[in-house]
């Protein structure tokens, strides 16, 4: 199979090498700059490099989008009005949040669409395609073009799962609170461990977080532990009067993320004691409050 990428960026130069070692031909890439593009060409044999996508795309069977989310579009558009794409190619892009729409004119050219996303964190230089291997994919297809959309994810090691078009944002916020916001919150922790001189955050902060995002990803808020689940005003005051002292520019994350600990538990917690860890999170007394529960 012939492919065309636009868009070397991160994501892009993975699934290059990794489309290479499945047996895929990756023989052009345009978009990003061109230090980017000479970049990927340097590790895939035979990839030319171009500036304009129409050019890339000639000749392949799949065009694979790997630009940013609010790019797929224009792109597409530009394409389209090239008269780049012909009928029966394939467009797939690789956004989590955006589905079918933004390859719309794609489709009514002719050409065959999905939108296939990755439920992986892939950090800057990462071009190890083992990375891929077993990660789950949300794919988004019509009925015509689903089976061969999960035999794209599969060659390149995944796990394809069907989400519904229209359900793709959704989606995508929840993986962005599991990625984006658990790492907000480890990287804050690991700057309170550095300020109560801990010399080796990583041996305090990587077990306990493997541990809460594998229990929580399989027992929902039966998970939850911590000073807000049992009830523990007086910990969390004192929690709020340390940041306040030591790093102040962290509480409204902290005061964040404890209410969001405090909704799911509340029915557990007295009126009194949710009421009190209410007035604390939202900025009242840290000294104000009932005695913890036992």
């Amino acid at each position: 199979m012939r492919v065309a990428l636009i868009g070397p960026g991160r994501v892009g130069t993975l699934l290059a090498v990794a489309g290479t070692r499945a047996g895929w031909r990756v023989s052009a890439v345009a978009g990003g700059r061109e230090a980017s593009r000479t970049s990927l060409a340097s590790r895939v044999a035979g990839l030319r490099t171009f500036v304009d996508p129409a050019e890339a795309v000639v000749g392949a069977d799949l065009v694979l989008l790997t630009v940013p989310d609010d790019a797929i579009a224009p792109v597409v558009d530009g394409l389209v009005r090239a008269d780049a794409l012909v009928p029966g190619q394939r467009v797939v892009h690789v956004a989590g949040s955006r589905g079918l729409e933004v390859l719309r004119r794609a489709r009514l050219a002719g050409a065959r669409v999905a939108a296939c996303h990755p439920a992986m964190t892939i950090p800057a230089g990462a071009d190890d395609p083992d990375v891929l291997i077993g990660v789950a994919w949300a794919v988004t297809a019509g009925s015509a073009d689903r089976a061969w959309a999960d035999e794209l994810v599969v060659a390149l090691g995944g796990d394809p799962h069907q989400v519904a078009d229209d359900a793709r944002v959704t989606y995508h916020a929840a993986l962005a609170l599991a990625s984006n916001a658990v790492g907000a919150a480890v990287v804050a922790a690991r700057r309170l461990l550095l300020a109560a001189r801990v010399e080796d955050p990583a041996a305090f902060l990587t077990p306990l977080a493997y541990a809460s995002v594998d229990n929580a990803a399989t027992a929902g808020a039966a998970a939850l532990t911590g000073p807000i689940v049992r009830g523990d005003v007086g910990t969390v005051a004192a929690h709020l009067e340390g940041l306040a002292a030591d790093l102040p520019e962290l509480l409204p994350a902290y005061r964040a993320l404890a209410q969001a600990t405090l909704e799911p538990v509340r029915p557990s917690l007295g009126p009194e004691v949710a009421a009190a860890l209410d007035d604390l999170l939202a900025g009242g007394d840290p000294g104000a409050g009932p005695a913890a529960k036992g």
